[in-house]
């Protein structure tokens, strides 16, 4: 079904302000305020703001799924990995507001759990895809169980990036810092996880040095 112009601006405007604010600081009465809309009429469009939510996450499920359905489909050349890893990255950052409050939202709104797993399955199927992807070309080596472990600790990395790097370092205003950089040492912290399995050192000693003196662009 196609949405409204309104109810397409009054998703944008949430989601904005969950990302920048905080979900938890933001209510719908907010919402409607910087539309300069009533909170009658933004209540007609959504029901409140958990509907507000549920809407932004139909999104992200979306996307997030188009994304990680990548490497399924057809593998990714070697120097594509890199590349999707950040694509992967951008999009979680895109709906970080998911990621920061997620105990808090699955428990207030119980309809997301669900959905919310099957997309931590893809995650770690879009790992594992990857990973082998690398090992068919003699880039990496497992030995039995390494690689299934490997690809649920990736998984695991990509959702809780976000609040371990909250916990460790601070929310940087939410997450209005240097967003580059924060999606960087997601990217640096995935590629030192497989360092131990690559079996070519060519350009990737490179490739990892670039990361940790912040010259990749």
């Amino acid at each position: 079904m196609t949405r409204s112009a309104t109810k397409t601006k009054i998703l944008a405007t949430a989601l904005a302000l969950f990302n920048n604010e905080g979900e938890a600081q933001i209510s719908a009465v907010d919402i409607a305020s910087v539309l300069e809309m009533s909170p009658g009429n933004l209540y007609y469009h959504y029901k409140g703001k958990d509907q507000i939510i549920k809407a932004l996450f139909e999104d992200f499920d979306a996307e997030i799924r188009q994304v990680l359905s990548a490497p399924l489909k057809d593998p990714l050349a070697i120097e594509d990995n890199w590349i999707y890893l950040y694509i992967i990255f951008e999009e979680i950052f895109d709906f970080r507001f998911f990621y920061r409050n997620q105990g808090e939202l699955l428990r207030r709104i119980p309809e997301l759990r669900g959905p919310f797993s099957r997309i931590l399955a893809l995650k770690e199927r879009a790992a594992f895809s990857l990973l082998s992807t690398l090992e068919d070309i003699d880039k990496l080596h497992f030995d039995e169980g390494e690689k299934g472990a490997l690809a649920g600790r990736i998984a695991q990395h990509f959702t809780f990036w976000l609040q371990y790097h909250d916990l460790r370092y601070g929310p940087e205003n939410n997450g209005r810092g240097p967003e580059k950089r924060l999606i960087d040492q997601g990217v640096f912290m995935t590629l030192i996880q497989i360092t131990p399995y690559w079996t070519h050192g060519e350009g990737y000693a490179e490739l990892l040095s670039e990361f940790a003196s912040g010259k990749i662009d």
